[in-house]
């Protein structure tokens, strides 16, 4: 496998997909079968004030998590980002990811995000203000720009003059959103610029995918997995050189399906939140093991139990064991 079992596998940070229920679904059902360890979360924002309300962090709790997790924030305002940093580490944690990747408009109008990373000058000044007082190391995951992947050069210039504990880029800009391909041309002619330890993030959603890739980057050590785990949550295990026979994989993904709903009802959605969210992941789902026209049946229901009915159809009469709804 060209080098792949030898990858650090790291699950990327995806806003309102890849939370704590998710990540405890995820390594429950797969963890025993895969080295993807850590996970960067999604991003929590830089708030005002001196303090940080517990309830901002709840994805962050350890207690909450069963995978290794580093946190990641959004926001540009140094003033703010203190506070964060020391609530997070009177929880346990050590490092951080600052989020210079996110191509939601509305976000890089306000400058954060990728938004920022026109204005080289700007990222210097938060990091010449955050990290001498910070408790935590500090990560960038970014993108090759906003509007042009010409705008990244500058801000590795920036990002080289600071010790960082790696900086992690997915080949696109902001406003290819997650349109078109990631550039792996542009990815390999900026990295004899880049003085920190690279992390690659973007598109391997296949083991062929990744094994072109190491092919190609040999000596980037680790890669985010994003869509594809979302697709597919084998792809970590097949990755990690693990393969399952039609039968296995089906009962896996029903365990999966059943640890997701069950996961996202102890972190307190109930009715129709808890529907949607399990509807999010089935629009995702895409395998041999995914019941035929299964999204479209799913999509239409309006209450949790009748989805649970559907997956007893689906998975036996088992699935779900005890499954009763809270009001």
């Amino acid at each position: 496998m060209l080098g792949t079992k030898s990858v650090e596998w790291i699950l990327a940070p995806m806003d309102g997909v890849t939370d704590y229920p998710y990540r405890n679904a995820w390594v429950e059902t797969f963890g025993a079968y895969s080295t993807m360890r850590l996970a960067v979360s999604p991003f929590v924002s830089l708030v005002p004030g001196g303090r940080i309300r517990l309830s901002h962090l709840r994805d962050l709790f350890p207690e909450n998590n069963r995978m290794s997790v580093e946190p990641q924030f959004l926001g540009n305002e140094a003033g703010y980002f203190l506070p964060m940093a020391e609530a997070l580490h009177a929880l346990g944690y050590s490092s951080i990811d600052w989020n210079l990747g996110c191509p939601v408009r509305h976000v890089a109008r306000k400058q954060r995000g990728s938004g920022l990373l026109p204005y080289p000058d700007r990222i210097r000044s938060f990091l010449e203000s955050v990290l001498p007082s910070s408790p935590l190391a500090l990560s960038v995951k970014l993108r090759l720009g906003y509007a042009s992947g010409e705008e990244i050069y500058p801000v590795l210039d920036v990002l080289n003059s600071f010790p960082l504990s790696y900086v992690a880029i997915h080949p696109r800009t902001g406003i290819q959103l997650y349109g078109g391909r990631a550039d792996w041309d542009a990815f390999e002619a900026l990295l004899p610029r880049l003085r920190h330890r690279c992390v690659y993030s973007g598109d391997i959603d296949s083991v062929a995918k990744a094994e072109a890739f190491c092919g190609r980057f040999p000596r980037i050590g680790a890669i985010m997995l994003g869509r594809g785990v979302i697709s597919n949550p084998f792809l970590p295990c097949s990755l990690s050189g693990f393969d399952f026979g039609k039968e296995e994989a089906r009962s896996l993904f029903a365990a999966f399906v059943q640890a997701l709903l069950f996961h996202y009802q102890s972190a307190g959605l109930r009715g129709d939140a808890l529907l949607r969210r399990q509807k999010l992941f089935w629009g995702q789902f895409r395998g041999e093991y995914v019941p035929e026209g299964a999204f479209g049946l799913v999509k239409r229901l309006d209450n949790v139990e009748g989805y649970v009915r559907l997956c007893r159809q689906w998975f036996g009469q088992s699935w779900a064991g005890g499954w009763r709804e809270q009001e």
